[in-house]
C-alpha cells in the first residue's frame, strides 16, 4: 500500500506539474489586396484572351486561423497539434474543399534531441523544406516554386503518418506515408478517358486501403548558419478499382536546391524532376477562355497519372533586405519530356516575377508583385501576366 501511494504521489505530481506546462497559441493570417490577370493564348491563327480584375485572398499567404499546443510529458517528450483553417478573406468562406481544419489537422509527439512523429493532414517534404528556398515562400501564386515544381506547391496529403528525425543538429530526415490522400486522381489512360477528357474519381477514402490513392513522401535538410540544403522525392501510388487496373507507372516527383544568406543577399537554387504524370499541379491559366487548351490542361488540387509525361524544372531566385522592405525575385524554367504530349503543342515555361515588401511592423506589410509566364502551362504563345498589391496582417 505505501509503495501504491508512492507511486500515485508520483504521477499526481507529474500531471500537476505538466499541467502547468501546457501551451496553446491561437494565430492567423489575414492577407487581401488587389490583383489585375490576364491570359492570352492564339490558337488556330486566333487569339483567346480573357482577364480579371478584383479582391483576390490570400495572395503573399493564405488567410488562415489556427490553434497550437503542446503538452509536457516528461523525459523530454512533448504532445503535439496543430489545427488550422483556410479560409478567403474576401468572402469568408472555408478553402481546402471547404474543409473546417484543411490547412493543417495533426497531433503528435516531439522530443527536440530525437525528432518528431505527426498524423493528420498535413504538408509533404517536398512543400515544407523547400519553403525557405523559394524567394516566394511558396506564395505569391504563379510567382511561387510550385509553378514549376509541382510537388512543392504546398502539397496537402491526408491520413498521413510522418516521422522526422533529428540525425545531427544541423541534419534532418523525413519519411512519410499517406493511406489515403484525398487529392483528386486523373488516370489518363485507366479510366474513362476520351478527346483529351479524362474522368476524376476516388478522391475520397475507400474501404480497402488499395482503392486509395496513396503517397509516399521522403526528404531532407541540412540546415547551419547562412547555409541551408534540402532534397525531396514523391511518389504517389493509383488505387486498384478503376477500370484496366492500377495505373503504372506511378508518378514521381523529385528536386534538390539550397540557399545562402549572404546577408546583403540570399540566393536560392533548385532542380528537379517529374516522369510519368504530375503531382497537384498548379492551375494553368485560371479564368482562360472556355474550350482553350490551357483550361484543358488545369488540374488545380489533384494528380495526373499519365505514362511518358515527364517534365525538368530549374528555378533561381533572390531576397535582398533593404531596411523594412525587402525585394523579391526569380526566374523558373521548365521543359517538358516523354512522348505522351506531342512536341508540336507544347514549348518551354519561362516565369519571371518579382515582389516588394514593406513591412510597417513586425505583423502587418505591404506588398506588390508582377509576374509573367511565357509559353505558361508548357503551352505554346500561351503568356499569363499577374499584378497585384495588397496587404498581409499576422496575428
Amino acid at each position: 500500500m505505501k509503495k501504491f501511494a508512492a507511486v500515485c504521489s508520483l504521477l499526481l505530481c507529474h500531471f500537476t506539474s505538466a499541467q502547468a506546462q501546457d501551451n496553446l497559441t491561437v494565430y492567423g493570417i489575414i492577407d487581401i489586396g488587389l490583383q489585375y490577370a490576364t491570359v492570352n493564348q492564339t490558337r488556330n491563327n486566333v487569339l483567346q484572351s480573357n482577364q480579371f480584375f478584383g479582391v483576390s485572398s490570400g495572395v503573399q499567404s493564405g488567410s488562415r486561423f489556427g490553434l497550437r499546443g503542446t503538452h509536457e510529458m516528461g523525459g523530454g517528450f512533448e504532445t503535439v497539434f496543430t489545427l488550422e483553417n483556410g479560409f478567403n478573406a474576401g468572402t469568408g468562406e472555408a478553402q481546402q474543399g471547404s474543409r473546417l481544419f484543411g490547412r493543417q489537422s495533426t497531433i503528435g509527439i516531439k522530443n527536440s534531441n530525437i525528432g518528431q512523429l505527426d498524423v493528420g493532414r498535413q504538408i509533404n517534404l517536398a512543400s515544407n523544406y523547400f519553403l525557405q528556398i523559394d524567394p516566394f515562400a511558396e506564395g505569391f501564386g504563379q510567382a511561387n516554386i510550385g509553378a514549376s515544381f509541382g510537388s512543392a506547391n504546398t502539397v496537402r496529403y491526408s491520413n498521413m503518418l510522418l516521422l522526422q528525425a533529428q540525425a545531427t543538429k544541423y541534419l534532418t530526415l523525413g519519411a512519410g506515408y499517406s493511406s489515403a490522400t484525398e487529392l483528386t486522381g486523373i488516370y489518363a489512360n485507366n479510366g474513362l478517358c476520351g478527346n483529351g477528357i479524362c474522368q476524376a474519381i476516388n478522391q475520397n477514402s475507400q474501404f480497402q486501403t488499395n482503392n486509395n490513392l496513396r503517397a509516399i513522401t521522403l526528404g531532407a535538410k541540412y540546415a547551419s548558419g547562412p547555409l541551408l540544403l534540402a532534397i525531396a522525392y514523391d511518389q504517389l501510388r493509383g488505387p486498384d478499382n478503376i477500370p484496366n487496373g492500377p495505373p503504372k507507372p506511378n508518378p514521381t516527383a523529385w528536386l534538390a536546391g539550397g540557399a545562402y544568406d549572404f546577408r546583403v543577399i540570399k540566393i536560392s537554387f533548385a532542380y528537379g524532376q517529374t516522369r510519368n504524370g504530375t503531382l497537384n499541379g498548379q492551375p494553368a491559366g485560371a479564368g482562360t477562355t472556355p474550350n482553350s487548351l490551357l483550361s484543358d490542361t488545369s488540374l488545380g488540387s489533384g494528380a495526373l497519372f499519365l505514362a511518358g509525361a515527364g517534365a525538368n524544372s530549374m528555378m533561381l531566385g533572390m531576397t535582398v533586405p533593404i531596411g523594412e522592405a525587402s525585394i523579391l525575385a526569380s526566374v523558373q524554367r521548365l521543359q517538358q519530356v516523354g512522348d505522351a504530349v506531342p512536341s508540336s503543342l507544347t514549348a518551354p515555361q519561362m516565369i519571371y516575377s518579382a515582389a516588394y515588401l514593406y513591412n510597417f511592423s513586425r505583423r502587418t506589410n505591404l506588398y506588390t508583385y508582377a509576374s509573367y509566364g511565357n509559353n505558361y502551362a508548357a503551352i505554346q504563345s500561351a503568356q499569363s501576366t499577374v499584378v497585384g498589391v495588397g496587404v498581409r496582417h499576422q496575428f
